[in-house]
């Protein structure tokens, strides 16, 4: 590697119809302590999140939401230049919400992109 980034990975989630028993899944098998949302479970790994959404989240486009597996989030300094770039090359999916996106790596995987700013708007750890 060349150049030193300030990205950092994490939260890593998931969406399902069946949420309350996937969250009890992680929780039970991996003694993930959880913090049940109304539309999200959040999960405290060693080092990182792990959200589990209702399959209906309105603020994820619903390519994302179907897909299948996990959608792992990066944190960046600058969210908007990456959406800027993501945009740019045709790999941004859905809309910029002020701080945080979506996109659609070459080989199809969904990711998404969030803040690393302190007061981002979430009431959320990331």
């Amino acid at each position: 590697m060349s150049e030193k980034h300030d990205a950092q990975v994490g939260p890593v989630m998931l969406f399902s119809a069946n949420r309350k028993d996937v969250a009890a899944f992680y929780a039970d098998v991996l003694g993930l302590a959880a913090d049940d949302d109304a539309d999200a479970t959040w999960m405290d790994a060693a080092n990182a999140k792990v959200v589990v959404h209702d399959e209906s989240d309105p603020k994820t486009p619903s390519e994302v939401r179907m897909q299948p597996g996990f959608v792992v989030w990066f944190g960046v300094t600058d969210v908007r230049a990456a959406y800027d770039k993501a945009k740019r090359a045709g790999r941004a999916v859905g809309e910029f919400h002020g701080d945080f996106f979506f996109a659609k790596d070459p080989d199809g995987r969904y990711i998404g992109v969030y803040t690393l700013e302190d007061d981002h708007g979430h009431s959320h750890d990331h």
